[in-house]
């Protein structure tokens, strides 16, 4: 029976990681320890699916085990040497056993040549050998380079070994251009029992994962890990060069222990190095050229070869022998219709671009782009066209290759925004035009601020207020001055947003409304909110008789500056009707504009509701939302998984500033998340972050910041920190966000025992309920009423209107603040425990477990509270807790923290708390 064994599908890591968990390794190191073992194991698979890396984990475990092993390597220019390997290996095991030496001797004193008689003589001298051996496993890496007449030499030999103490273990990588002589011979050993054939196959998701978690010490993103499946097709080696490479260009960032690439469309900088490349490097003929040449090509389908042809100065015919031995080499597959290539490894051709030197890559973008200009090529990739002419540059029709890069880059700008900023940046380094040049500088600032590049924003922004502000019209103008501002903003230039607000404002270009609106966002950055509605409204005047898009923006500044101060009249008559706005018809960009910052700030008010509802009825002109804006809308709605992995994307790359207040409260919901889930050292990481990123209306932390001192006990600082909010939001003029807070001092004052500053505070909640009047703030006056007046009537009402506004953390929120001071049956302690398990608040769970236990409401089954409760102790010990901390989180005493610590680490198998937290990075805590 032939025996072709693969891997089992319960296998959780991969090859280059720990191998005695992969099942198709310990196959081998079984079959090959057994006494009936067969004389020929091969391990095989495609370029880059680990081969060496299993042999060399093999050795390893069968030294383990006690026996001994020989390894050898097959070089590619050994299968032009008659007998090498079969030679090497006899050589080899002279070496180890003596005995062998003295046979050797008499068998022959000559070196093996290619007489007629030397494979003879090789093969009786190497059984006289192995018949002297002890136990040995023989491993040969690479060993389809093994010359014709070492494999006349051995593969008889496999019969002759059936059930003798050598057995060889050979990493095959197969090919078409295999002797079928060769095929049939192993075929027949197969089947005749005598050997193996085990493929090794490619990673699932799940050991990418894992190998990408061990190499960086954080959990892969979502969408890394789906770049690295398209790109590496679930080979390791891929994948290692491929997280080495975007590390190695700083596209790669981490943070809260989890990984991303800042762009999921960025090439990875890739080693010239990577083996399946050296190797091609040594291969004779035009073979080298054309696989770089392919690499960039393959995208023209059979219009490539011609062009190919061309490139390298060969002939078609050579270029197909090339492509054949490219494909006999593993890397190319022949795809549907004549001529058609493709890589089997896309990161590959990523390789082989790097290896083109500069007139190379630009001579070949040259030649697509003309066949592409011609007629004679087409692409199916869209993107390609544009790839090749911002590699080509002059090297074509510049003018051609500017406007088309302008095109396509306009195009592009709400959808793709990597792209479209570096096709937009071709254009403008293209461009001699000066008007024209504006108007690329002009869609290039728009891009990167819409995508949130700041940094490309400002320099683009920049250049065109101080060398082409004569050249645009005052609505562009004005648009670059805006641009030029959230970009200061964005990169954390302070000095230079002091400067415009004090009197650089009065020298920048346009007329006096561009200057009016220019400082106005300069103070909003600056934290300045009270000054930057004081002015607007000092100048309405001015700024409402100026053009359409001065008029239209000093207006949207208006209405959102005056909600935050509580005077939301305005706003939401835009949010009634947006379309009654001068810019609404002009373009699909000013009405992306104009519902996002209307979206924004509702969210910002607590408003997620109204925010759906204005988006579902006027809908974005593109899919695109700024990362900040989704995060705090999933937090919100109780999306919590994909919101945290927004937050990450955005604070590991930067991606998260600029659009006020959306920096602040994007950290405000991540904090909220990290402390419900007992990740309390994170969430106070994220506040602190936001202090020194960007620290506008920072009185909207304070809340989630008490609620991680409270749970650490330390309740007075819980306090001051409500109190220096509420301080900092009246300096400021602020309003919003202030209904939680004078909620949550409330509270405060009402637990510290002092009844008549708790009756303020729910005046407090009164006055800005009736100056916000949104349903948070009117559900917060509610509460306050409730639990300082007892009033059982405010508390019904208050979960009625929770449960309509349908954001499930602030619903379990208020039926567990109501059920606490006996003002609700405590029987809805389960819809709120409910709530709290679907946004897996892990703390917040225990915390209300603890109040079931006190009112007497049955629990959940005790096999789920212990595995849920030893979860988040795991959670707290990452966290870095003492037992102290520890036992003040979760309610309980020192010795019964350590009590519960010791079961853990007893289940769990692990020895310490560094252990533990290794495991809960990797995903290896077994839940």
């Amino acid at each position: 029976m032939i025996k072709h064994w693969h891997g089992a599908a319960d296998s959780e890591l991969p090859v280059p990681t720990l191998f005695g968990r992969d099942a198709a390794l310990a196959h081998v190191l079984d079959i090959a320890t057994s006494p009936e073992a067969a004389s020929l194991i091969v391990v095989t698979g495609p370029p880059g699916i680990g081969r060496s890396a299993a042999l060399a984990s093999l050795r390893d475990a069968f030294t383990t085990r006690g026996v001994a092993t020989l390894t050898l390597r097959v070089a590619r220019n050994e299968r032009d040497r008659p007998y090498s390997l079969a030679s090497r290996l006899s050589a080899e095991l002279s070496a180890l056993y003596p005995d062998i030496r003295a046979t050797r001797r008499r068998a022959t004193a000559a070196a093996p040549s290619s007489r007629p008689d030397s494979g003879r003589r090789l093969a009786a001298e190497l059984r006289s050998a192995v018949a002297a051996c002890d136990k040995l496993i023989v491993l040969v890496d690479d060993v389809q380079w093994a010359d014709p007449g070492s494999r006349a030499v051995l593969l008889p030999m496999v019969r002759t070994l059936a059930g003798g103490p050598v057995t060889f273990v050979c990493a095959l990588r197969p090919s078409p251009a295999d002797p079928p002589g060769d095929r049939a011979a192993l075929d027949q050993l197969r089947a005749a029992g005598l050997a193996e054939v085990v493929a090794l196959r490619p990673l699932r998701e799940s050991e990418v994962r894992a190998l990408v978690t061990q190499r960086l010490q954080a959990k892969p993103s979502a969408p890394l890990l789906s770049y690295l499946r398209r790109e590496c097709r679930g080979m390791p080696g891929a994948v290692l060069a491929a997280v080495a490479g975007h590390t190695r260009s700083g596209s790669l960032n981490i943070f809260d222990r989890h990984a991303h690439l800042t762009s999921p469309d960025r090439p990875a900088s890739l080693p010239t190095g990577l083996p399946p490349v050296e190797n091609l490097r040594r291969l004779a003929g035009p073979v080298w050229p054309v696989a770089k040449a392919i690499a960039v090509l393959h995208p023209l389908g059979s219009a490539a070869i011609g062009l190919i042809a061309e490139a390298v100065g060969t002939n078609e015919a050579e270029v197909h022998a090339a492509l054949a031995a490219l494909r006999d080499e593993g890397l190319l597959r022949q795809g549907p219709g004549p001529g058609r290539w493709g890589f089997r490894l896309p990161l590959l051709a990523s390789a082989l671009a790097t290896c083109l030197g500069p007139y190379e890559r630009r001579r070949l973008a040259q030649l697509a782009v003309d066949a592409i200009w011609s007629g004679e090529a087409v692409a199916e990739d869209g993107r390609f066209l544009a790839e090749q002419l911002v590699l080509a540059r002059r090297f074509v029709d510049s003018r051609r290759a500017s406007e088309e890069l302008l095109a396509r880059g306009t195009d592009a700008m709400l959808d793709d925004g990597y792209f479209a900023e570096r096709w937009l940046r071709a254009a403008i380094d293209l461009i001699v035009e000066p008007g024209r040049h504006a108007q690329a500088l002009l869609a290039h600032a728009a891009t990167c601020c819409i995508h949130l590049r700041y940094a490309e924003a400002l320099d683009s922004a920049w250049t065109v207020l101080s060398r082409h502000a004569d050249l645009v019209s005052p609505e562009a103008l004005l648009e670059m001055e805006m641009i030029y501002v959230v970009s200061l903003g964005g990169t954390g230039d302070t000095a230079a947003l002091a400067e415009i607000c004090n009197n650089g404002w009065r020298s920048l270009p346009g007329g006096e409304g561009h200057r009016i609106l220019t400082r106005s966002i300069a103070l909003c950055h600056l934290d300045r909110w009270r000054e930057a509605d004081e002015y607007l409204a000092a100048q309405r005047d001015v700024w409402r008789q100026d053009n359409d898009v001065v008029s239209a923006l000093g207006l949207l500044f208006s209405e959102c500056v005056g909600a935050f101060l509580g005077r939301p009249g305005p706003f939401d008559r835009a949010v009634t009707t947006p379309p009654r706005w001068p810019l609404w018809t002009v373009g699909s960009r000013h009405r992306f504009e104009r519902i996002s910052q209307l979206a924004r700030v509702l969210m910002a008010l607590g408003e997620q509701d109204r925010a759906e509802r204005l988006l579902t009825a006027h809908q974005l002109p593109s899919g695109y939302r700024p990362v900040p804006d989704r995060v705090v809308a999933d937090s919100q709605a109780g999306r919590w998984d994909p919101a945290l992995d927004l937050a990450r994307l955005g604070l590991a790359t930067g991606l998260s500033v600029g659009d006020l207040p959306t920096h602040t409260m994007m950290c405000r919901e991540t904090s909220i998340i990290l402390g419900a889930r007992g990740a309390l050292a994170r969430s106070r990481e994220v506040i602190e972050r936001a202090r020194t990123v960007q620290p506008v209306m920072l009185h909207l932390l304070a809340v989630p910041e008490a609620y991680l001192d409270r749970a650490l006990g330390a309740t007075e600082r819980a306090a001051q920190v409500v109190r220096d909010g509420l301080a900092l939001a009246v300096r400021r003029g602020l309003v919003i966000g202030t209904d939680e807070l004078w909620l949550t001092r409330a509270l405060s004052e009402l637990a510290a025992g002092d009844s008549a500053a708790a009756r303020r505070c729910v005046d407090e909640t009164s006055r800005v309920a009736g100056l916000l009047g949104t349903g948070r703030a009117r559900l917060c006056h509610l509460l306050a009423t409730a639990v300082v007046h007892r009033d059982r009537t405010a508390a019904a009402e208050a979960v009625r209107l929770v449960r309509r506004r349908a954001q499930p953390h602030e619903h379990a929120e208020t039926i567990n603040l109501v059920v606490r001071h006996g003002l609700v049956e405590a029987s809805l302690l389960h819809e709120a425990y409910a709530l709290y398990g679907d946004l897996d608040a892990l703390l917040r769970r225990a915390q209300v477990r603890h109040l079931m236990r006190e009112r007497k409401v049955a629990l959940p089954r005790q096999s789920l509270v212990i595995a849920e409760n030893e979860r988040l102790l795991a959670t707290l010990v990452t966290e870095g807790l003492t037992n102290r901390e520890l036992a003040v989180v979760v309610g309980g005493s020192e010795k019964s923290v350590e009590g519960r610590l010791g079961r853990l680490f007893k289940r769990t198998g692990f020895r310490s708390r560094v252990e533990l937290a290794s495991a809960m990075l990797a995903g290896d805590y077994p839940a």
